[in-house]
């Protein structure tokens, strides 16, 4: 793993960019979890897991709620815990001093704002599915398709790092165009930080991939130091 995390810093210096990929292994990361019915949620949640049988924030957001009232009330809490509440975390100060001021962008599907919140450009992050304040508010997604397009037309041939951070092998939004990036730029660098299940490089990309198994916030500070 040593010798792993050392090529990666390596190949994160010697970038001319970056792009970020996140999904919810991020903020898992920072102890927050879509998917789980764990302590957190019932903190936060209890009542409507009692009163509707909702058993995670995922679960929550697109419940069939009897009432527009209490689908409100729910996007509220959830916006008001996650967004409003949200103090950065060392994992995203981490990240944060990993990327430094190498030029870069973020693709995103997490919707919680922890990267805007905790420093990161807006106009450098995606959210591809819009935020949890766009679904409180009935929003549309921005579409920064353009913005990611004039980005990449920047160094296309150049040493660009594709920095995947928490997203599921099945995962076609965001992992499989960026695989295909790397596939067909002659220098780039694919490095991948998730779970060893989650883990996935395809034999095409394989040989200027890197996988960093285990836990993201353990070797976001690796990568750090």
């Amino acid at each position: 793993m040593k010798e792993l995390i050392e090529k990666a810093c390596h190949a994160l210096r010697q970038a001319d960019a970056i792009l970020i990929g996140a999904s919810n292994g991020l903020s898992i990361a920072e102890g927050y979890n879509i998917f789980a019915d764990n302590e957190m949620f019932r903190s936060q949640f209890g009542s409507f897991r009692q009163r509707f049988g909702i058993h995670s924030v995922l679960d929550g957001c697109f419940h069939n709620y009897p009432s527009e009232f209490d689908r409100h009330e729910f996007l509220s809490r959830l916006v008001e815990y996650w967004v409003k509440d949200y103090r950065p975390s060392q994992v995203m100060d981490n990240l944060r001093a990993i990327i430094g001021d190498k030029p870069h962008f973020i693709l995103t599907t997490n919707g919680d704002m922890h990267l805007e919140l905790s420093g990161f450009d807006p106009a450098c992050v995606w959210e591809i599915e819009g935020t949890f304040t766009h679904l409180l508010q009935g929003k549309q997604p921005d579409n920064k398709q353009g913005v990611v397009n004039s980005f990449l037309s920047q160094y296309t041939g150049k040493r660009l790092v594709v920095l995947e951070l928490g997203i599921g092998s099945r995962n076609r939004i965001i992992k499989q165009p960026l695989m295909q990036l790397v596939e067909h730029e002659p220098n780039a660098t694919y490095i991948t930080l998730n779970l060893p299940h989650e883990l996935y490089i395809p034999e095409e990309i394989a040989g200027k991939s890197i996988a960093l198994p285990g836990d993201i916030a353990i070797t976001l500070n690796r990568l750090r130091q």
